[in-house]
């Protein structure tokens, strides 16, 4: 009698944890994909020149977002996706922010240090990730779960930083528990 009830109980909840994933993607205006696909993997360098592999980061949740200096919408979620990160990256967040600007590394490492920006900022000056990303607007971002798929897709700027944000990244958690419940506040520090 008791794995009877268990078994109620899990497939009453089946369609309550769908509902709350496809209702943060609506909240942030996250379009999900009509099936989730591998996100195409990419080598690029960082501001480091360091090489960065997409792959190196399977297990963890991932922000993929496309920007550039001169993009007054990205500049107005950078904000937003530093306070996201500092929130949730040690509990297996990652954001990627994969700058388009073409030959100006200075311009952006400049904007990197003045914004205290710490996420990986990555290069893509000839817009090889762009184009195998489909980019046609800045900004836009990609949010890939901890097995590598893609889950969302984002036109245009986000507070990334927001409650419903919070939940967005916590139904993306991977099995293994990738991302704990946390506080349910705004992680703005404003």
């Amino acid at each position: 009698m008791k794995s009877i009830l268990v078994w109620i109980m899990m497939l009453a909840w089946v369609p309550v944890t769908a509902y709350a994933e496809h209702d943060s993607f609506d909240k942030m205006g996250v379009v999900p994909p009509k099936t989730s696909q591998p996100a195409p993997d990419f080598v690029v360098k960082n501001l480091k020149g360091q090489d960065v592999k997409l792959s190196d980061f399977k297990g963890k949740v991932v922000l993929l977002n496309f920007w550039a200096t001169w993009c007054g919408a990205c500049r107005e979620e950078m904000a937003s996706m530093q306070n996201l990160y500092s929130s949730l990256g040690k509990e297996g967040l990652e954001v990627l922010a994969v700058s388009i600007d073409r030959w100006n590394e200075d311009r952006i490492q400049k904007y990197v240090t003045k914004n205290n920006l710490t996420f990986p900022v990555l290069l893509d000056q000839n817009q090889k990730i762009r184009k195998k990303y489909h980019v046609m607007g800045l900004p836009t971002s990609y949010l890939i779960d901890g097995e590598g798929k893609i889950r969302g897709y984002a036109s245009g700027s986000r507070t990334w930083d927001s409650a419903d944000s919070q939940d967005l990244f916590l139904s993306l958690k991977s099995n293994d528990g990738v991302l704990p419940l946390v506080d349910q506040v705004s992680m703005r520090k404003d």
